[in-house]
């Protein structure tokens, strides 16, 4: 896992085979200077006299004689009227660049804030931050002109555990135009989105910064359903996940200033207690075992 602070640095995250300084945008700007206009003199004009012609001799053509026709009778066929079918416009069936996209992390905050952008040097990176009172919002724009607000309040999946970790999940379908942001065992209801999303397919991540951690990153280039949803927030009931963008089991990151790598707590808190010897007189040798206080003072009463 990552700690972050607000204040200190963030961080960002791509697959190993990109190259995040190969996108096109926030290049400088170069100008370019007008050549000199050279001015050019004119040509001499040159006279041209006109050359004499010759006329051709005249050939007289005989007529051919006139030959005459006659018509000849036509018989009218009959003609079966064909059914006619009317065409109903079909609607618009041209796929986007993707179908949509899924993203899944794990993270622990004290603050509400911006948690992370979704691909930050495309013509639309895509926001994703926390709000009051458990909700989310998605913003589409950099000058966050264009804000979806979602609220998973909704009890969806009762057999889904509790955990330290704040589970969130959302997708995108842009094939529908509508979005949906899980968190843990509850749903949030689908909504349309306030503009067409199409999503760029630059897989990075960029986490400005913020108190706390985060772990689990995970990117899909079309909208999870359900069941691989459940299937990350329960740590793979049914099968190994692995995103098919960007997986935090394959991943290259960026730090900038004072993000720190460390174990998870799951890890941390599995680690043993060291068992070295003690040196004989140090510590004074225990006469008893440790007892509730609360159950001994009830048996001297």
């Amino acid at each position: 896992m990552f700690t972050l602070s607000r204040d200190r640095g963030g961080i960002s995250f791509y697959p190993p085979y990109y190259d995040p300084s190969s996108s096109t945008t926030n290049r400088p700007y170069y100008y370019t200077t007008n050549r000199p206009y050279y001015y050019t003199t004119n040509r001499p004009y040159y006279y041209t006299t006109n050359r004499p012609t010759t006329k051709r001799p005249y050939y007289t053509t005989t007529k051919r004689p006139y030959y005459t026709t006659t018509n000849r009778p036509t018989t009218n066929r009959p003609t079966t009227n064909r059914p006619y079918y009317t065409t109903t416009n079909r609607p618009w069936t041209t796929a986007p660049a993707t179908r949509g996209v899924s993203v899944c992390l794990r993270y622990l905050a004290e603050s509400f804030s911006s948690l992370f952008t979704l691909s930050p040097s495309s013509r639309v990176p895509l926001q994703f931050g926390v709000g009051d009172a458990g909700s989310y919002v998605m913003t589409f724009t950099r000058y966050s002109y264009y804000s979806q607000y979602f609220r998973p309040n909704i009890k969806f999946w009762p057999n889904i555990r509790p955990d330290i970790w704040n589970r969130v999940c959302f997708t995108v379908d842009s094939m529908k135009n509508v979005a949906q942001v899980f968190s843990g065992s509850n749903i949030s209801i689908r909504k349309r989105l306030p503009l067409q999303y199409v999503w760029s397919g630059e897989p990075v991540m960029d986490f400005s910064g913020f108190d706390g951690q985060l772990t689990d990153v995970q990117i899909w280039d079309y909208p999870l359903s359900y069941r691989e949803v459940f299937n990350y927030m329960t740590s793979g009931f049914y099968a190994p996940y692995q995103g098919s963008a960007l997986s935090w089991s394959y991943i290259s990151y960026s730090p900038r200033g004072d993000a720190l790598l460390e174990d998870t707590f799951e890890l941390l808190g599995r680690q043993p207690i060291s068992n070295r010897r003690r040196k004989k007189g140090r510590w004074p040798k225990k006469t008893r075992k440790f007892y509730n206080v609360w159950e001994s003072k009830r048996e001297q009463l």
